[in-house]
Formats: structure tokens, C-alpha cells, sequence
């Protein structure tokens, strides 16, 4: 079974049963009503075409990533903003808690703040590296309230490497000790019927800092930088590194590629819309990690800041005779007699807003 007309005729026929389906379903009935032996590759082919599939397909959220090994306290913190102004009130005004952990230690600082603003996050920086000492990077998700001049000219000065969460994750060492932070937080609010914090957050701190931690298997403020300690913390946390790469290390996208990427989602997301984006990416170069990541450009050829797991992408397959959705017109012009107009493109960004001639717009 080739013929991409009887597919395009069963696939969008509301009543039949391989109708509007995945791969397996379309395959099932395509054999039922022909009798004769169906190519999957073909399907997939046909399907990868077909917007209506690609952009609903499900996407997947929980998949293996990258294991990131930090060797030792001090090389690597992770930082993040707490929004707490649903009990601004009761706290003298402050807004947020600026939370920050050793990941290799575990051990946390945490400061309020009233503002989010690079010099007041700057202020509140500086007094945690006072008490932590200065790491050699931090990771942060990309927040204003990080990358601003101010706050960038406090780690130069301190010779701090700074990157961003590059996946639809964030960092998830400080995620989880926020959840921590909060759920202490909140059994206290109950057993005093209050909700202040303001006066014992520094003793909740304390208090983790000192309780045992299942991953190194000690509490954080027995972590110490003696090769003896650091080692053995390494050990609880990792155990034996395996090994990252490997010859046969299976890369199931190519350069060149074209794929989608999936959309970042919440917990009460609807399945039913859209999975992916209706914006196409080229593949530019593959990173062969354990499991494999990708760098993508869009189509005017610039880089898309960060890397994307298989499970994240897409590929489509680009027909000639593509039709793009238009979102709306902007513009019309003549052009040596010539009816031309300016269009943006559903979904795409601004920048690839474009004139088209009227004689090649459609309506469907």
C-alpha cells in the first residue's frame, strides 16, 4: 500500500476507523480494507506530512536525561527565585526567597527579598558568598533577575561562570529543596496558626542543612573539603560512573533534519491541543551523550539556545506543496501592478512575518 491518496482519504474520513489516528491504528485499518501487506515505514512517511498528526502527536515529559556529575563542594550551585508575595503581608513586605544549594553538598542558603531586581538580588548574592564562599559556576534559569548587568559584574568579579537551564526542567536540585523549604514551612504555619516565616526561616534553613540527606547519606553540614570527605560523598552520590559514550551509541536524528519541538507543559495541560510547535527547526549538530542531545537553528539559520533530547523532538517530513497557516494580514502593497501582502504566520515568530503575492493565498 503506497498511495498517499487512499492514506490522506482514510486518515481524514471522521466515520472510518483508521480515521485521525496513529500509526498503528491507520496500519490496522488500511490492511482490513485492501487485504494486502502495509509498508509502517510509509505510514510514518505519510503521517510525518500530515500537521494534523505531527502537531498532536503526544509528547512526552518523563525520559532519561543527562546525568551531571559535580566532583566536589564549591564547584557548582544552583539558584532560584521562591514567589511568596501571597504572604507578603504578614512578612514585613517581602516578596521572594532567593534559595541556593550546593549540589554536590547539598547544602542550602536562603535570603528574602521585598524586590527582584539586579541590584537587590546582587546584594542578597553577596551576603550567601560570604557565607558560602564563591562557587566556580552557577546555574540559574534565564530570569532577568540573573542576567542583568549588575549581577553579571558581581561574578566577573568573582570569577563565577554563569549558564541558564537549557530544557523545559528546572534546575532540579533547588526545585527540590524548595519543596522542602515549603513543606516545613507550611507544617509550621499549621502547628502555630500563623503565616509568618520571616522570623524562623534562618532556623528551617538550619534545620535542613543538619537533618540527613538519603543521597549523600549524611546531613550537608558534614560535607567538608578534605579529599577523604569529598571522595566518600562522591561515592554515596554516584556510585560507579558508567561509562559516557560508546561506539554504538544509536543517534536517531540527523543534521539536517527537520523536526518540531515539544511544548513546554503544565500538570493540567489538555492532551488534545497541540503537543508541538507549528514553528520548524533544522537539526545542526548531534552531541553524542548518554542518552544523545541535539542543537538546533531555526529557519533563518540561528542557533536555538540550548539542547534537546530525542524525547523533546520531532522530525516531519517537509512536503513541496506545503501550506502554512496564516494568523493574520498585516499589510497590503502593490508592486509593479502586482497585489502583494504582508502575513504572520500562525505560530511563527514575528521576524518571519513576509509578503506574499494574493494570488497565492488561500482560504480553507
Amino acid at each position: 500500500m503506497s498511495d498517499k491518496r487512499v492514506m490522506k482519504r482514510v486518515y481524514y474520513d471522521p466515520s472510518h476507523p483508521g480515521s485521525l489516528g496513529g500509526v498503528e491504528r491507520l496500519c490496522r485499518a488500511l490492511k482490513d480494507e485492501t487485504g494486502e501487506r502495509v509498508d509502517k515505514a510509509r505510514i510514518k512517511d505519510f503521517l510525518s506530512e500530515e500537521d494534523t498528526y505531527t502537531l498532536h502527536e503526544p509528547a512526552r515529559i518523563h525520559f532519561p536525561r543527562n546525568r551531571v556529575f559535580v566532583p566536589r563542594p564549591l564547584n557548582q550551585f544552583q539558584a532560584d527565585l521562591c514567589d511568596m508575595q501571597a504572604l507578603s503581608e504578614y512578612n514585613d513586605g517581602f516578596n521572594y526567597l532567593l534559595t541556593v544549594i550546593d549540589v554536590f553538598a547539598k547544602k542550602a542558603y536562603v535570603r528574602s527579598l521585598r524586590k527582584k531586581t539586579g541590584t537587590e538580588v546582587t546584594r542578597v548574592f553577596d551576603s550567601i558568598f560570604e557565607d558560602s564562599g564563591t562557587p566556580e559556576k552557577l546555574q540559574t534559569d534565564a530570569g532577568k533577575e540573573f542576567f542583568n548587568k549588575t549581577f553579571q559584574n558581581m561574578l566577573k568579579k568573582r570569577g563565577v561562570i554563569h549558564f541558564a537551564t537549557g530544557s523545559d526542567l528546572k534546575a532540579s536540585v533547588v526545585e527540590r529543596f524548595n519543596r522542602t523549604l515549603k513543606t516545613r514551612m507550611w507544617r509550621y504555619f499549621m502547628a502555630k496558626n500563623t503565616r509568618r516565616y520571616l522570623d524562623v526561616l534562618q532556623d528551617l534553613v538550619h534545620g535542613y542543612n543538619h537533618s540527613y540527606h538519603k543521597s549523600i547519606k549524611m546531613a550537608p553540614m558534614q560535607v567538608e573539603c578534605t579529599v577523604e570527605n569529598t571522595l566518600q560523598v562522591f561515592q554515596n552520590l554516584y556510585g560507579a560512573v558508567p561509562v559516557r559514550y560508546s561506539e554504538k551509541l544509536k543517534m536517531n536524528f540527523k543534521p539536517g533534519d527537520v523536526v518540531r519541538i515539544s511544548k513546554v507543559r503544565g500538570v493540567f495541560d489538555k492532551k488534545y491541543e497541540q503537543s508541538f510547535t507549528e514553528e520548524l527547526f533544522t537539526v545542526h549538530e548531534c552531541v553524542p551523550r548518554v542518552p544523545p542531545v541535539y542543537r538546533l537553528k531555526d529557519y533563518d539559520g540561528e542557533p536555538i539556545e540550548g539542547a534537546f533530547y530525542e524525547a523533546e523532538l520531532q522530525k516531519v517530513n517537509v512536503a513541496p506543496d506545503k501550506i502554512y497557516a496564516v494568523e493574520r494580514v498585516l499589510d497590503e502593497r502593490v508592486v509593479r501592478g502586482e497585489k502583494q501582502k504582508l502575513v504572520k504566520w500562525r505560530n511563527w515568530p514575528e521576524k518571519f512575518n513576509s509578503w506574499v503575492t494574493a494570488d497565492n493565498l488561500m482560504n480553507v
